[in-house]
């Protein structure tokens, strides 16, 4: 990559030099080491003002090897909200500080061309070398696609002209100095320092010719367009599963086939939500309470393959609904209130992070797998059966990560790998926020659910460098795959269960087990705890709602509005679940309804605060097909039920439940 280390002369005047990023072509990619940029960027967005001037300081510093006591010359700096973005003034890009994205090109605002895009470095400081001189026209040193010469029309040297060559001779040239080039296509370029176009150029636009289109400019209703469709953009994954299966998988999923643009917009459009903020940078830097880790479970190595189909993207909405919808909720912002958190009106305290782990790890079930540790071993396109190949191709993208994991070689190598990941994201978080002294959380989608069960299960094995407080699986395996071990589920501690199996117990404050009811991946967890569970229906997850905030679908969390329901004893006549078992007595024949008491309650008490481990999405009523099973796995990060319910359990004040009651199914 260019290394840019050049001092603009005469830049010194402009001590309030806006920043900008590119938008539209990535200078890499991840995962693709051999990417090229096929040309340079065109569209550039602004940095707020609070970045570009700790940016111009930085690099100020820098050049002039001088620096004010405590001041770092480092050549990384942190922007964005958050701080989640970091620029290098190495080598001038943009790129996510805790995980794998595209870098992008950043420049200095210091020279212009018509459309209002910044000039590339290396062209401004000769524009700025030049400008000095008193030449009528200039040749440029270096190779450049707005041309070969420079005419500089103002006496300042603040604007002039790029041309591609002098064929017009010095008629011309007077012609151009004159200012009626303005009104004109000449064949080069209109060229200005400074954000504001000069008085005298208020025509410049007209000027543009041949090579360079209008789209390169920086356009306020773009950026208008962009944000209005972010808050209800699905990610790429689930947006897969909108089209016929059949006929539509063939292209989907071919070895060359992706929706760049698409793609791109999806990433353009992350990096304006959470770097550019409006150009507010009011809520740069947030105190944050709640870290939230997040991993990724089956599927993910279609990123490897189909551009931008990632993790990352999808977290990124999480993060942007979360926002959201406690920009919404007066319930949710005086639950923040009542902690103590003096920002509560706008900042819910909480960073959600991905942890990507799959693109790191070669498999032999991966399509074209050449560095393998055992060549004896077939790769997995050799052994497919081409019948309706690009289904096979699906679940070969899609669900063989289950399978490997359950071989001890390859789940031990997950489990080493994903805690590095974690460990290594934690740390660097720490470092970059020294006074965050908040709790730390796990959201695990899919088989990344069952790799952080594992992991909080065999603490003692997999040592994480924080303790675990929430715990949400969601779409999660966990349930089959521990029937399939015959072991159970206990809390981490409490007595010694009555069985010859085995006893998993994760070591987290909370656990919960997400699903939508539709989801082909997702089990149950509670009838692994007490098989008398099996009996009744899962809670459900509170509704998020635009007209009145949260409302509940059947259960409040804490167990409140069972509160004062009489118990079994008032109901003489009724029998008990099970004979002789004093854990759960029936308060309501109508509506099925059973109260857990004794042991029972507090175990399940002691595993999460209100009793239930188990919360369902309710589906639609036309979401019955493959399609809407497909998209319910894969669509979990947008879905503002998730947000809401994630979000709520972290800011709310946990009271363990005293009673609890369930419906029988």
């Amino acid at each position: 990559m260019l290394k840019i280390n050049i001092l603009l002369k005469g830049s010194v005047r402009r001590l309030n030099t806006q920043w900008y990023y590119a938008t539209d072509i990535p200078c890499t990619k991840p995962y693709e080491p051999n990417y090229e940029p096929p040309s340079g960027p065109q569209k550039f967005d602004k940095l707020s003002k609070q970045d570009s001037g700790e940016l111009e300081k930085r690099y100020r510093a820098r050049l002039s090897k001088i620096t004010s006591k405590g001041e770092s010359k480092s050549a990384s700096i942190q922007v964005g909200e958050d701080n989640l973005y970091t620029v290098n003034l190495d080598t001038f890009t943009i790129k996510p500080t805790y995980w794998h994205g595209p870098t992008y090109e950043v420049r200095r605002g210091l020279w212009f061309n018509s459309n209002g895009t910044p000039l590339a470095p290396h062209l401004c400081s000769e524009l700025e070398t030049l400008s000095v001189n008193k030449d009528e026209v200039q040749k440029l040193q270096g190779t450049y696609n707005e041309g070969k010469y420079v005419l500089f029309s103002d006496e300042n040297s603040n604007a002039g002209f790029i041309l591609k060559n002098l064929d017009g001779g010095k008629l011309f040239l007077n012609y151009l100095k004159s200012g009626l080039g303005s009104y004109i296509p000449i064949n080069g370029i209109a060229v200005y320092r400074g954000e504001k176009k000069p008085v005298g150029l208020k025509n410049i636009d007209k000027i543009l010719v041949t090579s360079l289109s209008t789209d390169n400019s920086v356009h306020d209703h773009d950026h208008k367009r962009m944000e209005e469709t972010t808050k209800e953009e699905p990610s790429v994954l689930s947006n897969l599963t909108n089209w016929d299966l059949f006929e539509n998988i063939p292209a989907i999923f071919s070895t060359t086939g992706s929706d760049k643009n698409s793609s791109n917009l999806n990433i353009d459009k992350d990096y304006m939500k959470q770097v550019r903020l409006n150009g507010n940078p009011t809520n740069r830097k947030r105190k944050i309470k709640d870290l939230v880790l997040c991993v990724h479970g089956i599927g993910q190595t279609l990123g490897k393959k189909y551009e931008y189909v990632n993790f990352a993207h999808t977290v990124n909405l999480l993060r942007s609904n979360i926002k959201t919808l406690y920009s919404e909720s007066d319930q949710l912002k005086e639950l923040n209130k009542e902690k103590g958190n003096i920002d509560w009106e706008t900042n819910p305290g909480i960073q959600v992070l991905p942890i990507t782990w799959r693109h790191s790890i070669k498999f032999k079930t991966d399509p074209i797998e050449d560095d393998i540790a055992n060549p004896e071993i077939p790769a997995l396109a050799d052994i497919t059966v081409s019948g309706i190949l690009p289904l096979r191709k699906l679940m070969g993208d899609v669900a063989l990560d289950v399978l490997l994991y359950g071989e001890t070689y390859y789940k031990k190598l997950i489990l080493d790998t994903v805690m590095k990941e974690l460990n290594d994201t934690y740390t660097l978080f720490m470092k970059k926020n020294p006074d965050f002294n908040g709790r730390v959380h796990l959201i695990g989608h899919s088989l990344g659910s069952l790799i952080l069960f594992d992991m909080i299960s065999q603490h003692r094995h997999y040592k994480l460098k924080f303790n675990v407080s929430h715990f949400f699986g969601i779409g999660s395996p966990v349930g089959l795959l521990k029937l399939v071990e015959r072991t159970k589920i206990g809390p981490k501690k409490g007595p010694k269960p009555q069985s010859t199996l085995r006893v998993n117990r994760p070591n987290c404050e909370e656990f919960y087990n997400l699903y939508h009811t539709c989801d082909p991946v997702a089990y149950r967890i509670e009838p692994l705890i007490d098989t008398k569970l099996s009996q009744f229906e899962q809670a459900y997850l509170p509704h998020w709602s635009e007209l009145d905030g949260f409302t509940t679908k059947m259960i409040e969390m804490s167990g409140n509005l069972w509160d004062g329901l009489p118990t079994g004893k008032q109901f003489p006549g009724m029998n008990t679940i099970a004979e002789n078992d004093n854990e759960v007595e029936k308060i309501s024949k109508k509506n099925k309804e059973v109260r857990v008491t004794g042991e029972l309650l507090n175990v399940l008490t002691s595993l999460n605060h209100s009793g239930r481990i188990d919360y369902a999405l309710k589906p639609n009523l036309l979401e019955v097909d493959v399609i809407s099973a497909l998209k319910s796995h894969v669509s979990y990060f947008e879905e503002t039920d998730i947000a809401g319910f994630v979000m709520l359990e972290l800011l709310k004040n946990h009271q363990r439940a005293e009673e609890l009651v369930m419906k029988k199914v």
